[in-house]
């Protein structure tokens, strides 16, 4: 059994390298591993969550890559840890539980958390949310039901989801629909939309399974997050971000700058599946485990997002999961976990709705080793 560890660990270790990081080594000169990780976990000097947008950005991404490489390097032996086992176990057997929208209800709790908070009713104060990959408005339609008069701005790619959108809030002083895309740099992309719907339309390359996948003649610019925010002169915290972009999740994590912004996006979720684990996510993008390992060094709590899909929060979850749980379940380039991940800053997150959370986290018994 011992052998059989260390063969699955060596394993994944080149599942890892070869389909998770694609990062130069880091140089004689480069912070420890210990050191950035007491660096990225430092809030003391972190700003408050009310100073205006215009923040320091990070304009070479080299020295962030390098920082995750010493992250995965310091914490490799945390693998085995029994308590990441456990969660492997339980996603496991439970796998039912964290479906594709079982983040509908999750979002439920937060937003209706908000109206009891007063912020739902058409004040200053609202509460402020950003959503990507708005389709058809299944997203916007569950946020607004928790949350009548929330401040919103969604964003679709598809020109016909996205004049669907526009008719449907066109007389709303409070919904802003953009014919965007959210990514890490400004840029113009073809839209590939796959035969099956334009439901799997993204800013991908029509490569790989998708090599024979049409691509619309129209253009659609991106935008970082963290640029968005300064252009629209929203100096407040956001108070929660929805990102489902086809496979470039990472992209659109990196582009909201959390080095200095944690303050400012201190809740949010992006999907996860198998976007993932096929040609949508190019080689340059991180993997699974290598975003959740760079939020985790930035203090951010993560839950895989359980439920039913609806509003019944009996059936509400909020898997507490490490980083190492998806090295043991990505082991292989094909694998991935499902689902929609949460991502809390405990530090500047609301203290109420961090305590209204805590009563559906559920940590899984430590397993052996």
């Amino acid at each position: 059994m011992a052998l059989l560890r260390e063969l699955l660990a060596f394993c994944a270790g080149i599942a890892v390298s070869m389909v998770l990081w694609h990062f130069g080594p880091a140089s004689a000169g480069a912070q420890s591993g210990r050191a950035a990780w007491d660096l990225a976990n430092s809030t003391d000097d972190a700003p408050h969550k009310d100073v205006p947008a215009a923040r320091p950005l990070l304009k070479d991404s080299e020295p962030l890559d390098r920082f995750i490489d010493e992250l995965e390097r310091i914490t490799v032996k945390q693998t085995w840890a029994g308590q990441v086992l456990g969660e492997v176990n339980y996603y496991q057997q439970h796998k039912d539980r964290f479906g594709n929208k079982a983040d509908f209800t999750t979002s439920y709790l937060i937003m209706n958390w908000y109206a009891q908070q007063n912020r739902c009713g058409g004040g200053t104060n609202n509460a402020l949310v950003l959503l990507a990959g708005a389709n058809k408005g299944q997203s916007t339609s569950n946020v607004l039901s928790a949350c009548p008069k929330a401040r919103m701005h969604i964003f679709e790619i598809v020109p016909k989801l996205f004049q669907e959108q526009q008719k449907r809030f066109k007389d709303s002083s409070l919904v802003s629909v953009h014919r965007r895309g959210w990514s890490d740099k400004a840029q113009s992309f073809h839209i590939t939309a796959p035969v099956q719907g334009v439901e799997l339309a993204g800013l991908y390359e029509a490569t790989g399974r998708w090599k024979n996948a049409p691509q619309l003649n129209e253009t659609v610019d991106t935008v970082p997050l963290a640029d968005f925010l300064v252009e629209q002169g929203i100096q407040s915290q956001v108070s929660y971000v929805l990102i489902d972009v086809e496979g470039q999740e990472p992209n659109v994590i990196r582009g909201m700058r959390l080095e200095t912004n944690r303050q400012i996006f201190p809740l949010f979720q992006y999907e996860l599946g198998g976007t993932w684990a096929d040609s949508r996510h190019d080689a340059k993008q991180w993997g699974q485990y290598g975003i959740a390992m760079y939020l985790k060094a930035l203090g951010y709590t993560l839950y895989l997002m359980g439920g039913d899909g609806g509003q019944d929060l009996k059936n509400l979850i909020l898997l507490n999961v490490d980083p190492e749980f998806f090295r043991l379940i990505c082991w292989r380039p094909e694998a991935f976990v499902d689902g929609n991940l949460l991502a809390v800053h405990q530090t500047f997150v609301d203290p109420g709705l961090w305590t209204l959370m805590q009563k559906y986290v559920l940590v899984p018994k430590p397993q052996a080793k």
